[in-house]
């Protein structure tokens, strides 16, 4: 069996890290890596080590670490995608010439398309080769932060596919002793629930960063996730175990997303404490966290059109993308009691 990665970021080593410890002994399972980044691919063919993190640990399976993308997307049975949310779609209709089978689509990433406000899964079972060979898509969404997959400790996530077939071994391929995977065929309300935990992961931050206490937190934490189902009710047919506080997608990822050491979190925090949203992500970029997905979904909610029903993401909106004062906008929020 062949497994590739596209994107040796954060997540990506990560991911590849799980698999070689699971599948170390197993000699039939092949791993293949990209990255566009040649420097970082030449370092990690010659040291089986990342240059930027967790530097001091040595991948033990081989893998074939490539900056050749059609060596992920031909012959692969798992296409596993880990690229930021506003690559996916490009990254995929670039290298569908390369699809030569009816390989399983597997997106980790937490967003909607900001262009359209869809998820990802109707945009890619729309891709000609993606139909042509019937390749199933998959979404992986849980509290599965990089470090905390990469360091062995004990997570669990939500992998959702109408392909039954593809997602028992997904289940499979990715259950380990230190990993628990929860299947489900409802791939849009997974895909929106991974979106809008990071929408309210940001909003957790701002809160965070103006010095208010983890009670006010939770406060705007919960009345977010209330707007965010009555949104999706208008767009999805809601399923009760997606959104509920037992799911990986959900209830683990928006408590872990919004309360641990997150990114969303962390640039939200940058934003109570006064930065810009240029200036917060630039300082996050500084420390090698190239990516907030939670910002192309707040992007994306004006493909939504969300109105005056949604008071809190229509102000976290307006912080984010139009430069409003946090404090008064937090403010005038405690005012529009509206649950």
């Amino acid at each position: 069996m062949k497994i590739s990665v596209y994107g040796i970021g954060n997540f990506g080593f990560a991911i590849i890290k799980h698999l070689t410890v699971k599948f170390e002994k197993n000699s039939a399972i092949k791993l293949f890596a990209f990255d566009r980044d040649k420097k970082l691919v030449k370092h990690l063919q010659k040291t089986n080590q990342h240059p930027n993190i967790y530097k001091n640990i040595r991948i033990k399976k081989e893998v074939t670490f490539t900056h050749h993308s059609q060596e992920i997307f031909e012959g692969s049975d798992i296409i596993i995608l880990t690229v930021s949310s506003n690559a996916i779609v490009s990254v995929v209709t670039k290298n569908q010439k390369f699809i030569n089978q009816p390989s399983i689509i597997l997106n980790t990433a937490k967003a909607l398309d900001y262009k359209s406000g869809k998820s990802f899964s109707e945009i890619i079972e729309k891709i000609p080769a993606i139909r042509k060979y019937k390749c199933p898509y998959a979404v992986l969404s849980g509290g599965t932060i990089a470090s905390d997959l990469f360091h062995h400790e004990p997570l669990g996530a939500d992998i959702a596919c109408k392909d039954k077939k593809a997602l028992k071994l997904l289940k499979k391929i990715f259950t380990s002793d230190n990993f628990n995977i929860y299947t489900t065929t409802d791939v849009l309300g997974v895909e929106n629930a991974g979106a809008f935990k990071n929408v309210i992961s940001i909003l957790a931050g701002i809160i965070n960063g103006l010095g208010f206490s983890y009670g006010s937190e939770t406060h705007f934490i919960t009345r977010a996730a209330h707007e965010v189902t009555q949104l999706l009710k208008k767009k999805i047919i809601i399923d009760p175990y997606t959104f509920s506080m037992y799911s990986q997608c959900w209830g683990n990822d928006l408590w872990m997303s919004c309360t641990g050491n997150t990114r969303n979190r962390e640039f939200g925090t940058l934003l109570g404490k006064g930065h810009s949203t240029a200036k917060a992500l630039a300082i996050m970029k500084s420390q090698h966290k190239n990516v907030v997905e939670g910002i192309h979904t707040v992007r994306a909610l004006n493909k939504l059109r969300i109105n005056n029903r949604f008071p809190i993401l229509k102000g976290l909106q307006s912080i984010v993308l139009k430069k409003a004062n946090p404090r008064k906008t937090i403010w005038r929020l405690m005012m529009s009691n509206q649950m």
